[in-house]
């Protein structure tokens, strides 16, 4: 029995032999301030005992896979899943880099920041945040954290600030791993192998891609693991990008930028003056935020471009007719602006 419970240990992720010792050393602490009986302390301690062996019999019971693949997004990991055999494991990590805080975001009080900084400006169905957002996170992790010794691990990534810091951080996160891990970014690849016919627009993320070119770039794409150097140089970024206080980045010139929140800003009210030219009254948000993200380079999600339009209501740029729980459900419309330039707009609709 004490060898089978060494062995469980040993099994078990980093987080959740941390769970487990929490739990444990709550335990004590009540045996010794609770009028609980002992009889009900033990009961509890044998639970956690019965949890740890189960954890790791389930995990004997999952199968090994050939290469294991991380992408950043639920999206294109479905891409992924279907466009490759049943011999790669995909890792789809449901998070979206190219906005909101990462200071320590490799650490429980770095993700806690962040999802706190999420509830409070970001816009999502459901109550996602509160009640999905957590579990999927600890999940992934888990399953990059168990990755067995030996597996070829591939990183997909593309030329945006979302995937690039996402390529960082998995290989932070990879760090005291041996294995090989291989890097394809889907954007030149698909330069390379599907030449883009003319008015045809690039692949700004790898959730664009199709799953059977996903498939032919895996085959002709994956190149040589990468060196030592190289993975030092990419967590040494992470480490960089990991202090950072600013909550909105991009790509450019092959580097992630860290920029002010609100640099798309300007963007954001040009292409409501655009609309604006058939449509002098109020435009239902949702149509704004689709015009947005639909023509700009860099992929910024539509949760973060309606943030911005709610900040450009705050800030009186925009009257607002409607309740901006979501962007379905309220319409915007460009204040009168003064002449000069760089006068704040007029109160006036």
């Amino acid at each position: 029995m004490l060898d089978e419970l060494r062995e469980a240990i040993e099994k078990l992720p980093e987080r959740g032999a941390k769970s487990y010792l929490f739990h444990i050393l709550l335990r004590v602490h009540l045996l010794k301030n609770s009028a609980d009986s002992q009889e009900e302390i033990i009961e509890l301690l044998n639970d956690i005992q019965k949890k740890i062996l189960f954890y790791s019999q389930e995990r004997k019971l999952e199968r090994e896979y050939e290469t294991y693949h991380i992408v950043c997004g639920e999206s294109p990991a479905g891409a992924l899943k279907a466009g490759l055999s049943k011999e790669n494991k995909v890792i789809g990590y449901p998070d979206f880099f190219s906005n909101g805080p990462l200071r320590k975001l490799h650490e429980e009080e770095g993700r806690k920041k962040r999802l706190e900084w999420l509830i409070d400006h970001i816009n999502m169905l459901e109550d996602y945040l509160e009640m999905r957002y957590e579990r999927k996170i600890a999940k992934a992790l888990e399953e990059i954290d168990t990755i067995p010794a030996g597996k070829p691990i591939v990183i997909w990534t593309a030329d945006n600030a979302d995937e690039q810091t996402g390529l960082r951080y998995f290989l932070h996160l990879l760090r005291t791993k041996e294995n090989n891990v291989h890097v394809i970014n889907t954007a030149q690849s698909y330069k390379e192998l599907f030449p883009a016919k003319k008015h045809q627009s690039i692949l700004r993320h790898s959730g664009e891609a199709d799953p059977e070119k996903l498939k032919v770039i895996l085959e002709k794409n994956i190149g040589s693991p990468l060196s030592a150097e190289e993975r030092n140089g990419f967590v040494s970024d992470w480490q960089a990008l990991s202090k950072t206080k600013e909550v909105l980045r991009i790509w450019e010139d092959n580097e992630i930028h860290s920029v002010p929140e609100s640099y798309f800003d300007d963007y954001i009210i040009e292409s409501a003056k655009k609309l604006h030219k058939s449509n002098k009254g109020f435009i239902k948000s949702a149509r704004l935020i689709g015009e947005v993200i639909g023509h700009l380079d860099e992929p910024i999600g539509d949760c973060f471009a309606e943030y911005r339009v709610r900040s450009l209501i705050y800030n009186g740029i925009f009257a607002i007719k409607g309740i901006p729980k979501s962007m379905r459900f309220y319409s915007i419309k460009l204040k009168e602006l003064k002449a000069k330039s760089g006068d704040r707009p007029s109160s006036d609709d």
